[in-house]
């Protein structure tokens, strides 16, 4: 079971959902455009629970999940500092995760390249500027996550294997 957004959800709402493997479906331009609230997503991820990313184009506005990853992480440090202080704001690991692996799971064996996951993989040229060439791989993650570079220096795409373009 998918269950989207789970921003209001109660304790024994969430024990349910943590008991019966319910994947939580985290859209947070949706949440943040229509002013819906903020999802405790840090606390659904520190319970082991399943949590995936979500574009939701209805309420949000672009199905980029490199935006998702960096909405992720805003609102989190949104709901530290306005609703639980003592809360943990993401990291860019842990929505690289809900962005691949965490979400690909309800599919099956996607959002990995480990052995025996279906090839899915996008190629981006982040070469400029020449001095990021030595930044460490989640540094430049980080750099074209928040500059969305999935955008503008997307160069190829393959998904299950066949190469898209």
């Amino acid at each position: 079971t998918l269950m989207a957004h789970c921003v209001y959800s109660s304790e024994a709402e969430i024990s349910l959902m943590q008991a019966q493997g319910v994947f939580i479906v985290h859209c947070p331009s949706s949440n943040l455009n229509v002013t819906s609230g903020i999802a405790p997503v840090q606390a659904y991820l520190t319970r082991g629970m399943r949590v995936g990313l979500g574009s939701d184009v209805a309420g949000g506005e672009t199905e980029s999940l490199f935006h998702a990853m960096k909405e992720a992480i805003k609102s989190s440090k949104m709901y530290r500092r306005y609703i639980d202080g003592n809360a943990q704001a993401l990291c860019i690991e842990q929505a690289f995760y809900m962005a691949t692996l965490g979400g690909g799971a309800f599919f099956g064996k996607v959002g990995s390249f480990a052995k025996g996951y279906a090839f899915d993989a996008v190629v981006i040229d982040d070469s400029e500027p020449i001095a990021l060439r030595n930044r460490s791989l989640t540094e430049r993650l980080e750099r074209a996550v928040y500059l969305e570079l999935d955008r503008c220096r997307l160069e190829h795409k393959w998904v299950d294997g066949r190469k898209l373009f």
